[in-house]
Formats: C-alpha cells, structure tokens, sequence
C-alpha cells in the first residue's frame, strides 16, 4: 500500500499560497504567475482531492481494458522503452480560480500509440458514445478513488496531442503534479488529466467517477440546489473544453493605486489569456475606466521551444499601456480564433463552473461589483 506524501518537504522552496493544507491546494501571486511563459513548478499551481501517494516508479504499472481491446498492463518504464516520446506545451487549468493554471511543456507517450497497441482502431474515434476512462490510485473526499474520461475521439485524434505523461517541464513528475504517470488532455479543463495513473478503460459511456457525473457540468440557470441538481447530473454533459477567458494579474487586484499621476502617463498592465480546444487568442482588449475605453494588448504568444509539438494549446501572455484612474478597476476581455468573446457578466449556474467574466473586485473606495 502507498504511503501516504502528503508532508512533502519539497513544498517549502515553492512561491505558493496555500488555500487548504489536507488535501493540498495552493495556487501562486498573480504577478509570479505571469513572470514565465513556462511555469516552473515553483509557481505551478497544485490542486488535490485527496492524500498524495508515494508511488514507486520501478514497481507501478498501468493496466488496460475494455471494449476492443486485448487487456494488458505497462510498467513505466516500457512506457519509456516502448513508445516514441512526444512533448506538448499545454495550458493546465483547473476550475477553481484566476491563479489555478499553469503553462508548462509534458513530455511522455501518445496515448493514441498505446490504444493503438492494445488493439483499438483508429477508425474507433469516429463512434461518439465511446469513451476512455481513467483512474487514479489517489483517495479522495468523494469516491473511492480520483476518475474522470475523455471522448475516444479526442484519444485518437492524431493532431489531439493527448499524452501519458512522465515528464514536466524536462523534469520527472513531481508527486504533487502525479509521478510516475499522469494524462494530460490538451485544450481540457485540468479535470480531465488525471494524476497517479493506475487504469485506462475503453467503455461504451462516460466515466461513472464523482468528478465526471456530479461536477464540472453546466446545469440549467434554475438549478439553484443539490436536490434540484439531481434531476440532471445524469442527463448533462460533462465539460471538456474550458472557453475563452483573460486576466489581469499586474496590477495584483485589478485595481491601480498610484500615488502620483500628475503626468498622466499610461500604465502598464499585464495579464495572461487562453481558450480551450485548440482556439488561439486573436486579441485582448484592455480598459482603464471600467469598460469606457478600450486598447488592444500586445500579445506574447508561443515562442520557438525545441522538440515541443505545435503550440496551440499553449496560454498567450499580454501586456498593454492604458490610462487608468486610482480605484477605478482596469479589465480584460479575450477574443478567440474562432470569434467567441468574453462576456462582462457570468450566466449563472450551480457549482458555477466555466465562470469567464470580466474580473471584478470589491474595495472601499471603488464603484466596483
């Protein structure tokens, strides 16, 4: 049985605030979160359900099943031996909070080569009610153990960049971040990637886990309870891809607050921007007097990073020069490639996941909501 890693001592060289010590979240200072466009681990958020194992790479192994498939298991290290190694640079994301992402290169095996291995077809992706499911060896406080799926689609999609991966940012996992092995679901919310891998199954439906069925679903506006909720978890749609959203993260709280403006010059503003499933960021527009005004940020996209796949998974970085009032908010709203915009206020839903409106803050001395 795993030891429990819960205490580990790595933690106190990582810049993070902790939000919750058993299981361990914490999450970095806006301004450290956009310092890197890669996110060394010292800044990369971490978010647990549960105890963090103590896993032994030479011993773990993956076991494989289900429909179409000829059931077999790996170790980590055939993983390593077996399957030509892919990198992708990817935006992880969890729903939870502004600081709750990280953009970081992973390295391991294609999950569509080990499908492929165990006798799943390509052509297998073009069945819409198929699905991979995943399980974790990591307890958590709602089900016996951490499970979540994908559509086999998005599995086998040769452009879909879906990896197991053993490496971050050219480093072996860490435990917090899922060692020995972790998926990791491009253009999805962090959900989906599922730490501590010990299972891939190939299933005629979604994963029946906690967190695919009773979370991280959008229930219709009049839900506003968990006994209402119940009349639709079943019927909902788990979420897959995360939408288009931008933050300010410089000034830290959306707020500036300067002694001295007599000059009037502009100020510089910082933030970072994203959408899921593969849509880059076409522009992000920035206001200094709550949504009067607006400039368009320059924007930091992907840079040239060896031996990385193509980088549309990847966060965009910008900056802008904006005159701003002392307590008045400065806001950011992202637009896609595919011309979704942010939107000013959220539609509410219970749980009130894929929440992207403007950032808004609360202050004595600002007309803020």
């Amino acid at each position: 049985m795993a030891l429990d890693y819960s205490h580990d001592p790595s933690r106190q060289s990582k810049n993070l605030i902790v939000r919750k010590e058993h299981p361990y979240n914490a999450e970095p200072d806006p301004k450290d979160l956009i310092s890197n466009f890669i996110t060394p681990e010292r800044y990369f958020f971490c978010r647990s359900h549960g105890y963090i194992p103590d896993l032994d790479e030479g011993t773990h192994k993956i076991s494989l099943e289900g429909m179409h498939t000829t059931p077999r298991s790996y170790s980590v290290q055939e993983l390593k031996t077996q399957f030509e190694k892919k990198s992708v640079m990817m935006a992880m994301q969890v729903i939870w909070g502004p600081c709750a992402v990280g953009n970081a290169v992973y390295s391991g095996c294609r999950l569509k080569d080990v499908l492929e291995s165990v006798g799943v077809k390509e052509a297998m992706g073009h069945t819409a009610m198929l699905h991979v499911a995943f399980k974790s060896v990591e307890k958590c406080e709602e089900d016996e153990c951490y499970g979540s799926s994908i559509p086999l689609s998005k599995a086998l999609d040769e452009f879909g960049d879906v990896l197991l991966a053993y490496e971050m940012n050219g480093a072996p996992l860490t435990r917090d971040h899922g060692f020995p092995v972790r998926v990791v679901v491009p253009g999805y919310i962090g959900a989906r990637s599922v730490k501590f891998l010990k299972s891939i199954r190939v299933q005629d439906k979604e994963s029946n886990a906690y967190y695919q069925q009773h979370d991280y679903k959008i229930l219709p506006e009049d839900v506003a309870n968990e006994k209402q909720a119940e009349e639709y978890w079943s019927i909902t749609p788990a979420i897959g891809e995360y939408n288009v959203q931008s933050f300010v993260c410089n000034p830290q709280h959306g707020l500036v607050d300067l002694p001295d403006l007599a000059n009037a010059q502009p100020v510089k503003i910082q933030g970072y921007a994203l959408s899921g499933g593969g849509r880059s960021i076409q522009r992000v527009d920035v206001s200094g007097d709550d949504g009067k005004t607006w400039v368009h940020a320059e924007l930091l996209c992907q840079p040239s990073v060896e031996k990385t796949s193509a980088y549309t998974w990847s966060w965009t970085l910008w900056t802008a020069h904006v005159h701003a009032t002392p307590g008045v908010r400065v806001i950011s709203r992202a637009v896609d490639s595919a011309g979704n915009i942010q939107q000013e206020f959220p539609i509410w839903n219970y749980r009130g996941v894929m929440n992207n409106s403007y950032r808004t803050v609360k202050r004595a001395d600002a007309a803020t909501e």
